[in-house]
């Protein structure tokens, strides 16, 4: 009790020192828990069901589409797991990321509606708040989730009401839907999300009755598997269940492959298409971590740092302590006590600040960070980090304090730690870790704005995307409509948009191996674009354009295996057609782009161009300004779609979402530079503030000697020099295979300049000297009468 008291009043008695080193600590334990936290929420996801590690997703995917897997599957995959016994439970159920319904005589969008079964209850431990859930195998019910039953119905009990579903993503009108519960919500840590769960039967029960039968990948497919199945073994029994079956010949691919993906891996490793929430599998997890334990290194360092300049200043109270009689150990205990409070403090006040902070870190960062007290990581994280702090304390003062040095050699004064290597050593270690986050942050801006400002082979500005669900009208009218608005300058059609999935098309029936992408869309979205064709076989005077347009990198292809488009059409002509399938006609060749990111490198491609149908679900307008543009679009459509949302997006937003793990780790790496700077600064000031107090004496005598500050602020900064220029030695080449490893993940990026470097080093050269002169010229400009009054 005696030496805490006395430990409280020694934090109180310097106050400016203990907030300085209680404030750098705050900075470093929280940013590396923000990070470090957040890491380990990515990597719980769907961790908390039971028996997770037995749960597949299961995928199916033509032979030679292998680039362009979905996470949906075929519906035989579901009639096949009645015949294998590995599988203990199998769930199929549908997703709609976005419908319509009508409650009253009100319609609007509703997001996460899921046709479940009774399996999907169980495997996913769907929990109800009110009502059975066995229920939701009767034809048209539906659960509501307890924010939704809140939104909309308050304090009052909604079962038994109605919910009229107008459309889902592929039908509608599918009709009332009675409320026959309340569940709770979706656990954060779930790799989709769901508000509505309706019934298969009723409305969708013919669709989910004929998918065994059909060649279409609607549904996702989930098997939760006996202990110790082999999964491999159970995708080869899918395989050969619909070899063995009639779908094998119906019109389609002949031969696909099925595999069995871990429920445990898909938030951080799987992106495939049509992922029932946006997986984190882009944004690199491990560099989050080490970034986080890069923060709490310098955090700690300079922790390290601060307490070693405190205790060599109280050097003197330690060796009286020593000879009188204190051990070692009671020295090291009583040291300790005084650095556990300050950690403890520093994590409370961390705890604290997070918890304020995080709708600010969510919105900066746009992740869902959330600190969940209930789960033991959170402890040991907090443990963790003050079993550091101690440790590396007791280290420093066992070590290097008191072993080394006698009673009487610390009463005397004689040690001089100045030009201890193990204090170099730290400054060289904190200033390394800002060169390579500071050369980190520049490439990284760097390749960001090389991607979003490269050039696409099409025009991304000024383009609004219309998402029409009703085609119960002719969207064709809706478009001419639009054009006839001053303000917009042409109207396209197309059911794809860059970066939404493509479909699939081999190209063995054109004589070249691979696949192609192609979407749907009309003549007017080529224009509408800007996407330049290079070659025009279009009829100039053909009422409706129909045909293939195919990208150059396509063409080049098929001309080197077949010299000529003669050859070509002979070629495609003698291949026998399957049931369904119609002959190409090429209409033109348009210049290369980009359909999805500078992630991939250009493939082959196509655009499938007609009029009508579904070609207009993303209906394309580019408008000449934005504010007029917009008024423009919103009057057309309520005249047109009275009783409908509008929904809409701007391409060049999102062309940029491709880049969000980019942009992410661009933010992150900028704002926890920025920290690793400030603490640096704390830091190294504190070796400087010790250093020039370890020199006081000789600075007095020099100055006596007939020295002048400039000499001597020049003798106390060239070692600073020297340490920040053997850091840079040592950080160039860490963050140059550091930045080129991650440049790899790119098929177009940016060049190493080795300004980059250059700049992080002087940055930190000046971070150094800039904070190293204000103490320096402090030590060199004060009266030598008073450094050497004791001598």
């Amino acid at each position: 009790m005696y030496n805490l008291k006395i430990t409280i009043r020694r934090l109180f008695k310097d106050k400016a020192f203990s907030l300085i080193n209680i404030f750098g600590l705050v900075i470093g334990i929280s940013s590396f828990l923000v990070l470090f936290i957040h890491v380990s929420n990515e990597k719980s996801f769907d961790k908390h069901f039971t028996g997770h590690q037995n749960i597949y997703r299961v995928t199916s995917v033509p032979e030679g589409l292998d680039n362009a897997v979905w996470a949906r599957s075929m519906g035989i995959v579901y009639a096949a797991s009645v015949e294998i016994p590995e599988v203990k439970l199998a769930t199929q159920f549908s997703h709609c990321e976005e419908g319509t319904i009508k409650m009253g005589e009100t319609s609007f969008t509703q997001k996460n509606i899921m046709s479940v079964d009774e399996a999907f209850m169980e495997l996913f431990e769907v929990e109800p708040v009110v009502g059975n859930l066995s229920e939701i195998s009767r034809p048209n019910t539906v659960f509501v989730t307890e924010d939704f039953a809140r939104k909309y119905y308050r304090n009052l009990n909604p079962v038994g009401q109605t919910i009229k579903i107008e459309a889902l993503q592929y039908t509608r009108d599918l009709g009332d839907y009675e409320i026959r519960g309340v569940v709770r919500n979706t656990h954060p840590k779930t790799h989709f999300r769901y508000e509505l769960l309706i019934s298969q039967k009723g409305g969708l029960q013919e669709r989910f009755a004929s998918l065994p039968a059909r060649k279409i990948q609607w549904t996702y497919n989930y098997f939760k598997l006996q202990k110790d199945a082999d999964p491999k073994l159970v995708a080869d029994k899918v395989t050969a269940f619909y070899d063995n079956s009639s779908l094998k010949t119906t019109p389609g691919p002949q031969e696909y492959g099925f595999a069995l993906f871990p429920m445990d891996n898909i938030h951080l490793k799987s992106d495939y298409r049509f992922e029932l929430r946006e997986s984190s599998s882009k944004i690199n997890i491990g560099l989050f971590i080490l970034i986080s334990f890069v923060i709490l290194t310098i955090s700690l360092l300079n922790f390290t740092n601060l307490s070693i300049a405190k205790l060599i200043k109280r050097s003197k109270e330690l060796g009286l302590k020593k000879s009188i009689g204190a051990t070692k150990r009671q020295l090291v205990k009583q040291v300790l006590l005084e650095v556990f409070l300050v950690c403890v403090l520093a994590i409370g006040i961390s705890l604290l600040a997070i918890e304020s902070l995080k709708p600010m870190i969510n919105r900066l960062f746009e992740i869902e960070f959330a600190i969940y007290f209930s789960e033991p990581v959170v402890y040991l994280t907090i443990i963790g980090v003050l079993v550091t702090c101690l440790l590396i304390t007791a280290f420093f003062v066992a070590v290097f304090l008191l072993a080394r040095s006698s009673a009487i050699d610390i009463l005397s004064g004689r040690n001089n730690f100045s030009g201890s290597y193990v204090l170099k050593s730290l400054l060289v270690v904190q200033v390394t870790i800002v060169i390579i986050l500071i050369s980190g942050t520049l490439l990284v801006n760097k390749q960001i704005s090389f991607v979003l400002n490269k050039p696409l082979g099409f025009n991304k500005e000024n383009v609004v995307v219309l998402y029409l669900k009703d085609f119960s009208k002719d969207p064709a009218v809706f478009a001419r409509e639009l054009e006839k608005q001053s303000q917009v300058v042409s109207v396209g059609m197309t059911a794809q948009h860059f970066g939404y999935p493509a479909q699939g098309m081999r190209l063995s029936g054109l004589g070249i191996e691979g696949t192609a992408e192609f979407v749907f869309a009309n003549y007017d979205y080529l224009k509408t674009m800007n996407i330049k064709l290079i070659r025009n076989w279009i009829e100039p005077d053909a009422d409706t354009v129909r045909g293939m347009v195919i990208n150059n990198h396509l063409f080049q292809r098929l001309m080197e295996k077949h010299g000529s488009m003669e050859n070509l059409l002979a070629y495609s002509n003698a291949q026998p057609l399957e049931p369904g399938q119609t002959r190409i006609n090429y209409i033109g060749v348009a210049e290369d782009f980009n359909y999805s990111s500078a992630h991939e490198s250009i493939g082959d491609f196509a655009f499938w161009l007609d009029e009508g149908g579904h070609r207009a679900r993303f209906t394309h307008v580019r408008i000449n300004n934005l504010h007029s543009g917009m008024e423009a679009i919103k009057n057309t459509w309520n005249e047109y779609y009275p009783s409908q949302e509008l929904d809409y997006f701007f391409i060049d937003e999102k062309i940029a979402q491709q880049y969000k793990a980019e942009t992410i780790l661009s933010r992150i790496l900028f704002a926890f530079s920025t920290i690793g700077v400030l603490i640096s600064i704390i830091g190294i000031s504190a070796l400087a503030l010790f250093i020039s107090q370890q020199r006081t004496k000789e600075i007095g005598i020099r100055k006596v000697n007939g020295a002048t500050v400039s000499e001597i602020l020049g003798l106390l900064n060239q070692n600073f020099v020297k340490w920040v220029g053997f850091a840079f030695v040592i950080a160039t080449p860490l963050a140059f295979y550091a930045m080129n490893k991650w440049l790899e993940n790119f098929a177009y990026k940016t060049n190493m300049s080795w300004w980059i470097f250059a700049l992080a080093g002087v940055l930190a050269l000046l971070i150094a000297l800039i904070t190293v002169t204000w103490h320096s010229w402090r030590a060199a400009t004060r009266n030598p009468v008073e450094s050497l009054r004791y001598e």
